[in-house]
């Protein structure tokens, strides 16, 4: 018995196998749209703008359409999907002033149906608003600008003479009250150029040791600025410090920055006034716009050297909601590892007192000792991306990772497991055909929308095809909550010569069936609440998938489900 039984299992086996290099061979390997998709993964919409194209698009895990908003211009980098189903973006706007890595330069908010709301220009001869923004709960929206100065002014300031360069964008926050239908309010701005600290020319107010003051900028710091990005120039090394990212934390009331250029994540209060956000005193912790905690790089204050620096050119710090405290999250780009370059993302596990503070400094620089979290536990030099990308932990403990420069998303489960990849397939000349090599096809960040989201209540979420030309037919579909489709649903015979039966489709509620071979030509499509049989007695031989995807009804979700057959 136990022969046969072992014998039943290899055959089982081999004719799996069989079947897999059936499939294979049919459709080929996919190069871009998503290339894996687990039953253990989160089902979340996903929310990006191609960095060569003005649609930001959502999509599902199969990597079919969901929706999009068309607009003019390029992104500036980033878009965020409201509560009531708005879309609020920046986009890329060139004044001849700045020319920098992430320009932005305009906000604008549209509807759901893509109808421009709000617009606000960010961008004059000494501002410019870049990369990224933070929508707030009151409605008000945090940005970043670069600010210009000039060496005179950095020299003022106690930089030394040979450090200086012809012109230095420092980093300016701002938190803007949108009004009626265009332009905004500055409430409040933080800018570091009001808390330097140099330790060259006792006669300046600012002069210190940095490392006895880590609460503030070191203007002779030789931050690195070769992380403009490709084709920036000389412009690049004005970007004094590349802040590419922020956020707010709102029960907090303070903001997360990433600074590139200084290898840094810094967080600063956000319950003082604009002057004393200028000052070192005020606030709920009393340090005005003084650096509440910074890390990544403590030689940046005077403490430590490259021995002890840890991020290197990272990207997307955010808050993370933790029961242990306060947590950050970073992408971890990894340019100019000692080691080599390769990415990792990383949590990090901030000290507070018991107050809810944060603990000062040990042995001179902020903790931790290292990160709490990293991915992955082994360089993985196949895993990076010089630029951009961005990493967020999900609700459910699963890791959303951006690799940014080559396209790619990727999911984990709480145990490491990849669970889903997709690679984007908009290029700045419109969609690639699958089977097509992915180039050009870079995304800033994403963004993971869950199903139960408020702004997608009462719409229209019926899947389309995938972004991709020449899709191959879906061997995929997203379980919203309901297997008892795909648990009830027969097709026979497989393989089929003259007619085709799928049935058995309980509960009875209208499924929609589409039949497509291997090139993505439809050749039959039909509604049936019990059973529908389909004439192939013409059809060529080969692998056929039938997608089905039943209604929403008043018990039962949307499903779909796919099944493929051969025809002989």
């Amino acid at each position: 018995m136990a022969g046969s039984m072992n014998m039943l299992r290899l055959r089982k086996l081999i004719l799996a196998m069989c079947a897999v290099a059936a499939v294979q061979q049919a459709f080929g390997q996919p190069t871009i749209g998503t290339l894996i998709l687990e039953p253990g993964a989160n089902q979340d919409y996903v929310l990006f703008s191609p960095s060569g194209s003005e649609t930001t698009y959502l999509i599902d895990k199969c990597g079919r359409h969901i929706h999009d908003w068309e607009t003019e211009g390029r992104p500036g980098l980033m878009a965020y999907f409201m509560e009531n189903g708005d879309l609020v973006r920046t986009r890329s706007h060139q004044t001849g002033q700045f020319l920098g890595g992430g320009i932005g330069g305009i906000l604008e908010r549209f509807n759901w149906e893509g109808d421009l709301l709000w617009t606000d220009t960010l961008a004059t001869f000494s501002q410019h608003q870049h990369h990224d923004i933070a929508i707030m709960p009151n409605g008000n929206i945090l940005a970043i600008l670069w600010e210009k100065w000039f060496a005179e002014d950095a020299i003022e300031r106690g930089q030394l003479p040979e450090l200086a360069s012809e012109e230095v964008w420092v980093t300016r926050v701002v938190e803007l009250a949108p009004l009626p239908g265009t332009g905004s309010e500055v409430v409040w701005s933080w800018s570091p150029w009001e808390h330097l600290i140099q330790n060259t020319d006792p006669a300046l107010p600012n002069y210190g040791e940095p490392s006895d003051h880590p609460g503030r900028f070191d203007i002779n710091f030789e931050a690195v600025s070769e992380a403009g990005g490709p084709g920036f120039g000389q412009e690049a090394a004005y970007d004094w410090m590349h802040v590419n990212s922020i956020q707010y934390h709102p029960e907090r009331d303070e903001i997360v920055l990433s600074s590139r250029h200084w290898n840094e994540v810094w967080i600063i209060d956000h319950t003082t006034t604009t002057d004393e956000a200028a000052g070192s005193s005020g606030g709920q912790h009393g340090k005005g716009g003084d650096l509440l905690w910074r890390w990544g790089n403590p030689a940046a204050y005077g403490q430590g050297d490259e021995g002890d620096q840890t991020f290197f050119g990272q990207h997307d710090a955010q808050f993370i909601s933790n029961p242990e405290g306060l947590r950050i999250s970073v992408y971890n780009n990894g340019v100019g590892r000692p080691d080599g370059n390769y990415s990792t993302v990383q949590q990090i596990q901030v000290p507070l007192d018991e107050e809810s503070g944060f603990a000062n400094p040990i042995n001179g620089t902020f903790g931790p000792e290292a990160a709490t979290w990293t991915y992955p536990t082994i360089p993985d030099f196949t895993f990076y991306s010089p630029n951009i990308s961005g990493y967020t932990q999900l609700s459910d403990g699963h890791h959303l990772i951006c690799q940014g420069a080559n396209g790619r998303f990727f999911e984990l489960d709480e145990a490491g497991n990849l669970v889903w990849e997709y690679f984007n397939p908009i290029t700045s000349t419109g969609p690639l055909a699958q089977g097509s090599n992915p180039v050009q096809n870079a995304v800033f960040r994403v963004t993971s929308i869950p199903t139960s989201h408020p702004g997608l209540a009462g719409r229209n979420l019926e899947p389309d095809t995938p972004l991709e030309l020449n899709p191959l037919p879906l061997d995929c579909s997203v379980d919203l909550g309901d297997a008892e489709l795909s648990e009830a649903v027969l097709l026979w015979p497989n393989p089929a010569r003259y007619s085709l039966t799928i049935g058995n489709l309980r509960p009875a509620v209208p499924t929609n069936i589409k039949i497509c071979d291997a090139t993505g030509q439809v050749h039959w499509t039909g509604t049936a609440t019990h059973k529908a049989t389909v004439d192939i007695r013409f059809w060529p031989p080969g692998m056929y998938v039938a997608i089905l995807q039943r209604l929403k009804s008043d018990t039962h979700p949307a499903t779909s489900i796919t099944l493929k057959f051969l025809v002989q």
